[in-house]
């Protein structure tokens, strides 16, 4: 009688596991947190959930981890950039033959893409660009005919340049090749979000939340929401609550350079002279449960910015999945995110007077401000899921 043996899994035969298809080998090159803005939240997400689909990804970091005032060059940012480009070079002489970078909108992160992007096509390597900005070619304008030409031999070499929504394919079309080249993948949240719509009480005690969470640049329009919150208090009977998140920092669009220190001494006292105290509260940088839970205890998420590098901007569609109401400025390609009147309202950059009448008509109105919540929520589904997001990156880097 013959012996019972147990039947082993296919992966256990050595054969077999050598017939599976090799893992698709990336080395991707952009910022990680800290510190913590969209950029580097969006390359973070992307890098771990190449891994979760079975890429084999080499990671470099090219973060710039030192809040100091963009007009001063840094002896430690070099060193950070220097050593960034040794990584990327030392990951070309491993064989990754498919290479990721993340485009940046300044002379200074140009010369340093330039290095990577020339050192990969001199590997052979299949190069893909990402821009998570608006301004390419507003910074292309600004160069002289040497560094433009520079420019479009350097954007060349590239397999893709992905940016962020159909309003910003226009930006590469200072030069007749590469507007063949670009494609649009739309942003997602950090995390796979479960769209979530507000029901509110529109009782007399109801407290109306307001939110405010990105860096504290001035150009994404803080002092905008301070003013909004003033017009708003001292014209209405309001009850109001104002949270102000994230982290004050310089930046090259500043109308006044201030340090981070600075910026937020002149916030307080601006906040204390206009009677403002009672209701405005800084909390600093946030992220986590905290940071869910302000999303999910806050009514109307604004962010009027008018930043010189904005594009698509997450804290935006974090908001939408929460189901806030987003009051936005008309800006790059915050249109494609927020429908004017139907998930939120888009107002001009710096008219305070606009965020404050798009909140009080509203605000009193629950079946109007519950009906755009679920629009908010909708439209996140729709277009801005990590899933979809993902599935679009990888159909982009599959086929390069």
């Amino acid at each position: 009688m013959a012996a019972d043996f147990p039947i082993l899994p296919m992966s256990a035969n050595a054969d077999d596991a050598a017939m599976s298809p090799p893992r698709r080998r990336i080395l991707l090159a952009g910022p990680l947190p800290p510190p913590a803005h969209g950029q580097s939240l969006a390359f973070e997400m992307l890098c771990r959930e190449l891994r979760g689909r079975d890429y084999d990804c080499r990671t470099v970091d090219l973060a710039r981890r030192k809040a100091s005032p963009w007009s001063k060059a840094s002896a430690t940012r070099s060193i950070e950039v220097l050593s960034a480009l040794k990584l990327f070079a030392f990951g070309l002489t491993k064989s990754y033959r498919l290479t990721y970078i993340h485009l940046t909108q300044s002379r200074a992160g140009f010369v340093r893409d330039m290095a990577m992007i020339w050192s990969a096509w001199f590997f052979r390597c299949r190069i893909i660009g990402h821009l998570h900005g608006g301004n390419y070619d507003g910074f292309y304008r600004e160069q002289s005919k040497f560094w433009r030409l520079l420019i479009r031999l350097t954007l060349r070499r590239l397999q893709r340049i992905i940016v962020l929504s159909e309003r910003l394919r226009g930006m590469y079309a200072f030069d007749p090749v590469l507007p063949q080249k670009v494609a649009v993948v739309m942003n997602s949240t950090p995390e796979a979000l479960k769209g979530r719509p507000r029901l509110v009480d529109g009782g007399a005690n109801r407290v109306v939340r307001l939110l405010f969470l990105s860096n504290l640049v001035q150009s994404k329009g803080y002092y905008d929401v301070l003013e909004a919150v003033k017009i708003l208090k001292h014209t209405t009977k309001m009850r109001l609550e104002a949270a102000f998140a994230g982290v004050f920092m310089p930046y090259p669009d500043d109308e006044q350079e201030m340090s981070p220190g600075e910026a937020e001494a002149t916030f307080f006292d601006r906040a204390e002279t206009e009677g403002l105290s009672d209701v405005v509260r800084y909390l600093g940088p946030v992220d986590g449960d905290e940071k869910r839970r302000l999303f999910e205890t806050c009514d109307f998420f604004l962010l009027p910015t008018y930043n010189i590098h904005e594009g698509q901007p997450i804290s935006i569609l974090e908001a939408m999945a929460f189901g806030c109401v987003v009051i936005a400025t008309n800006y790059r390609s915050i249109p494609d995110m927020v429908i004017d009147g139907e998930t939120g309202f888009l107002v001009d950059r710096r008219r305070p007077d606009q965020i404050a009448d798009a909140i009080r008509r509203v605000a009193a109105d629950t079946e109007t401000y519950m009906a755009m919540s679920r629009a908010a929520v909708k439209r996140y589904e729709k277009f801005f899921t990590v899933e979809r997001h993902l599935n679009e990156m990888v159909s982009i880097l599959d086929s390069s």
